[in-house]
């Protein structure tokens, strides 16, 4: 491969273009097939008898093409990459995205590599940024407000006899028909249920009001005409409910008991409390501080003077978005849903998202840059004594910190091949490798793994043995018991043959 283009269409962001020829791609192509023409079962041929020409007739020419395409970029993108980097003085500040443009068997192909540099800005000011962090005050409404909060995690369930009112919990098992036939999520045993929560739909738990534990009933609901599933949107159901049992939530009192099995070392309310003010206190403080911090961080981006490249604006939208659809996942949520519980659609939550990526992503930069002006590289006696107190706090030796941080460069990222410094949308990165994962252990592990080996061995010979023994026992019992057999039967037949 070769690099063909190192261009900037755009302030802060640098493109460059790679191409392959076609003897090139014609080999890895062939190369790939030899390593996996074992997998191809094509119809006509036993799996692995089928040559190149008759995988490509059955699944297409391109069948080889993108996995040649990924172990040339593999090879070659990498030392080109840095090599151009270099030369040009570019200073990266995302990884790059990979693109592949074209690919034809008689031209070869061509891939660009998008890279985000630094941002050439300018500070017009450095020094004098002003702001109030401002700790508010910790209220006994709201020291009474953890006490409740604390109570409500300690209390217990108390059976109730009566009929169930709002604030109950209640354990039931409830099976839904529609149109007489059960529906997909609708059956559900041994449930905890808080009636007047609102977490079933309207209706649901206003059945259950009035009904005593050990009661079976039904109750007739409609789904919301905007329910999720479709298939049940609008559509009256029946619920069948079995009340296993009313309950209600029994809180702790307020004393000195409740203080010691809670917290250690307060006996009494009032120093129960005075730790709760604390804590509170410190958790606002902690929140000024940071407020203080983003507002002395705004005013030094507005101090800057350039533009952040769109490239890196768009990687910190990315990495928002792929946040938020994890924290979805985690609740169960897909998207639309959520965007349908807080009426919004799609277009201005991404727009939002974006422009608080924008906002996040503005003022690193010109605080990178003002640290860069105002303050010089650790030196080797600054890293060590950085090492040593991080060892005394973890309790951990200087050599065992030392083998968690690389000086002058990053950890490889896990995933990657050796000195591969690409991202992973890289095209490498879209299929499964597979490296070595023995590496040459040190002599002393050689040698306890050899003495393992060792006596495993002599525990089968021996198990072999014991198992042999066994066997060759067996077979002289049955033997035995054979011929007895036999000898009996001819002195019976004797026998009877001599009273005759």
């Amino acid at each position: 491969m070769k690099l063909v283009s190192v261009e900037t269409p755009e302030k802060s962001v640098c493109k460059m273009t790679f191409s392959a020829s076609a003897e090139e791609l014609e080999a890895a192509s062939n190369a790939v097939y030899e390593r996996t023409r074992a997998t191809y079962t094509i119809k006509g041929f036993a799996k692995g008898e089928a040559d190149r020409a008759q995988i490509e007739a059955d699944r297409g020419e391109h069948t080889f093409w993108y996995d040649a395409i990924n172990d040339l970029m593999d090879k070659d993108v990498p030392a080109l990459y840095n090599a151009a980097m270099a030369e040009h003085g570019f200073h990266a500040v995302d990884e790059p995205v990979y693109d592949l443009v074209s690919v034809k068997k008689d031209e070869g192909f061509v891939a660009t590599a998008t890279t985000a540099l630094q941002p050439e800005l300018s500070l017009t000011q450095t020094t004098g940024f002003k702001t109030e962090c401002v700790t508010p005050e910790v209220t006994d409404k709201e020291i009474d407000a953890v006490l409740e909060r604390r109570r409500a995690m300690a209390a217990e369930l108390v059976p109730h006899k009566g009929p169930a009112v709002k604030g109950n919990i209640v354990h039931i098992d409830y099976e839904g028909l529609l149109e007489g036939k059960p529906f997909n999520g609708g059956t559900a045993q041994n449930q905890t249920l808080q009636l007047g929560s609102g977490r079933m739909i309207p209706g649901f738990e206003e059945g259950i009001l009035g009904h005593k534990g050990g009661e079976e009933f039904d109750i007739f609901v409609t789904f919301p005409a905007r329910y999720h599933v479709k298939d049940l949107a609008g559509k009256p159901v029946v619920f069948k409910i079995k009340l296993h049992d009313v309950c209600v939530r029994q809180l702790p009192a307020l004393n000195s008991d409740f203080c010691q099995e809670r917290t250690a070392n307060v006996d009494t309310m009032d120093e129960f409390r005075a730790q709760i003010r604390q804590q509170l206190h410190d958790n606002k403080h902690a929140a000024a501080l940071n407020r203080a911090k983003d507002a002395i961080l705004t005013q030094l981006a507005a101090a800057a003077e350039g533009e952040l490249p769109s490239v890196l604006v768009e990687s910190a939208y990315q990495q928002e978005m792929e946040q938020i659809q994890q924290q979805l996942q985690m609740q169960r949520l897909s998207l639309d849903r959520y965007l349908s519980q807080i009426h919004q659609t799609r277009e201005s939550f991404t727009a939002a998202v974006r422009t608080a990526a924008e906002k996040n992503t503005a003022p690193g930069w010109p605080c990178c840059r003002s640290l860069r002006t105002r303050t010089s590289s650790p030196t080797e006696e600054d890293i060590d004594k950085t090492l040593s107190e991080r060892a005394e706090r973890t309790k951990k030796t200087l050599r065992g910190n030392q083998g968690c941080i690389q000086r002058g460069g990053h950890p490889p990222q896990r995933g990657h091949p050796p000195r591969c410094r690409l991202c992973h949308r890289a095209l490498h990165h879209r299929r499964k490798i597979i490296y070595p994962a023995f590496a040459p252990a040190p002599l002393c592990r050689r040698f306890l793994l050899f003495i393992f080996s060792l006596l495993t061995f002599f525990l089968c010979c021996g198990i072999f043995r014991v198992r042999n023994s066994i066997r060759a026992a067996a077979a002289a019992r049955t033997d035995k018991v054979k011929s007895s057999a036999g000898h009996s039967a001819h002195l019976f037949y004797c026998d009877r043959r001599f009273s005759l």
